[in-house]
């Protein structure tokens, strides 16, 4: 029986209306397990801020692959979604700690049906972290201005809303709080400055009511080491 390669978890984060694109682009290498949802860019220029573009609407997509299949659908990805041009978007991805035995064969098995061959992983050249910085609604602003302040770049904001709180249930009644979910990617030797910041302008103690955490970054592409 073949060895089943680790699982990982790849973000990719577009233009509006582009996901469809890169969705099509990973199916041809077999890889079909998909989880979208909308999001909202910030601005990494003070020129993007004053023409008005300084936010963007965004596909987020969330994707389960196996680990051999992450060098080449890399490249490929980069070539056709043109992520080596600055504002194209960006790919990353991120280790799992654990996943279900039945999707590690499923997985597998949908990459296996294309035929593509095991690869070396790619050399980690670089290391980041996914900054995730969860807050009431409207106050993102507050999130990546004190982030900004500390070297981050720009982020992803992501909507949602809080439950379990006061006996809440998923489809019940109850009013439920409104979130926004701050994405950042950035160099781990700015996570601790840029988490320090946000959670001295933003954190629980504060309005926004900010809680803050970090995952490990595997391969990037689609963002030069100054734009992070």
């Amino acid at each position: 029986m073949k060895e089943q390669s680790r699982i990982k978890l790849m973000v990719t984060i577009l233009d509006r209306g582009r996901g469809a694109r890169a969705v099509e682009l990973f199916a041809g290498a077999g890889i079909r397990q998909h989880y979208a949802t909308p999001g909202r860019g910030t601005a990494n220029s003070d020129i993007l801020d004053y023409l008005g573009l300084g936010e963007t609407e965004k596909d987020v997509l969330l994707t389960l692959l196996p680990e051999h299949a992450v060098p080449p659908l890399l490249a490929a990805a980069g070539k056709e979604l043109e992520l080596a041009t600055p504002g194209k978007g960006i790919l990353f991805t991120m280790p799992l700690s654990a996943v279900s035995g039945a999707v590690v064969q499923i997985v597998n098995r949908e990459v296996q049906r294309t035929g593509a061959e095991k690869e070396e992983p790619m050399q980690q050249k670089e290391k980041d972290d996914l900054i995730v910085v969860v807050v009431n609604s409207g106050c993102d602003d507050a999130v990546m201005s004190a982030a900004k302040s500390a070297g981050a770049r720009g982020g992803t904001i992501l909507h949602g809303r809080r439950l379990g709180a006061e006996g809440e249930k998923p489809g019940g009644s109850g009013v439920r709080p409104e979130k926004d979910i701050v994405a950042i990617l950035a160099p781990r030797e700015l996570r601790q400055p840029i988490m320090e910041a946000v959670n001295r302008e933003a954190g629980i103690a504060t309005e926004s009511h900010g809680v803050l955490f970090s995952l490990p970054v595997d391969e990037v592409i689609g963002l030069s080491r100054m734009e992070r």
